[in-house]
This record gives structure tokens, sequence and C-alpha cells, in this order.
């Protein structure tokens, strides 16, 4: 993929990426491509730039001039510092006491209510 302009800037804690791509032409051999943010990321990775989130992107063609060059913008990359892991605690439960239920037998005699 040829690239006629790729710029490079960062603003307000993001990286805004400007790339311009030659017109397509059947006397120069330039044969019809896009550029999509894929693209801008693996140029910007052989670059050494590390990026974040894209913001807002767009799509590149190189069949008409209004969409042969546009901008993405990045979230600046930011390494997360991790906080130091606490110490673990054991919680230790207790366990319930256990009652013995009192069964009752059942009397195998007749009790007489009489007198």
């Amino acid at each position: 993929m040829r690239i006629e302009k790729f710029e490079v800037e960062e603003k307000d804690n993001r990286i805004h990426v400007f790339v311009q791509i030659p017109h397509s032409s059947q006397n120069r051999k330039i044969e019809r491509f896009r550029c999509k943010t894929g693209d801008v990321l693996t140029i910007l990775a052989e670059r050494g730039v590390e990026v974040g989130d894209c913001v807002s992107s767009t799509e590149l063609k190189n069949w008409r001039d209004y969409s042969r060059r546009g901008a993405w913008v990045f979230e600046k990359k930011v390494e997360k510092v991790l906080d130091p892991e606490p110490e673990p605690t054991i919680i230790e439960e207790e366990k319930p006491v256990r009652t013995r239920k009192r069964r009752t037998r059942s009397s195998t005699t007749k009790v007489s209510t009489e007198e």
C-alpha cells in the first residue's frame, strides 16, 4: 500500500493520525485500494507508536479525490498501575453445635384411662 502523507500528532492526551493516499491511475500503475483502521494500526506499530482505543476513524478509497485523505483519533495508551495485592485474609466459619434430637418411643402397651 502506498501512502503519500502520514502524520502523527499528540494533542489533549490523544493521538491524531492524518493519512493521504495517492489517486488510482492506470497510467502510473496504481491500483485501487482501501485504507482502513487496521492498516493504520499496522503502520503505527511499525513506527513504534503505541495507541489505545480508536475514538474516531474513517475509510479511505483512492478512486475518488475527496475520499483519499482522512484522520484517525486514538486514545493515548496508558499503562495501568496495579495496586499491590492485599494480604489474603482467612475467614474461619463457626460450625454450628449439633444437638441430638430426642426420639420419643411409641409405647407398645396400651394405656388404659379407665379406673
